[in-house]
């Protein structure tokens, strides 16, 4: 995990988003978490492709909320996410 997140950390100082790169391992675990918690208690459970878009979900909405001024960078992150 270490490991995972200093390459993260590398390679988002690199891009011109340095802030909202940081938080995307962030986003990422609250929805692996979400989802376990569903499976758990819940028993249900999400396609790995509506995983993927609860974390775009939860990406897009924390940035606009974040970062309000920067509207029209945020589908350019998306798409790159998405691309991955």
């Amino acid at each position: 995990m270490k490991e995972a997140l200093a390459c993260w950390n590398r390679d988002g100082n690199q891009s011109g988003h340095r802030e909202r790169w940081k938080i995307v391992p962030a986003y990422i675990w609250w929805t692996i978490w979400l989802e376990r918690n569903q499976r758990c208690f819940e028993s249900k459970s999400c396609s790995m492709e509506k995983m993927k878009l609860n974390y775009l979900a939860l990406f897009y909405f924390g940035c606009k909320h974040e970062y309000p001024r920067e509207d029209e960078a945020i589908p350019s992150i998306l798409e790159f996410l998405m691309s991955s």
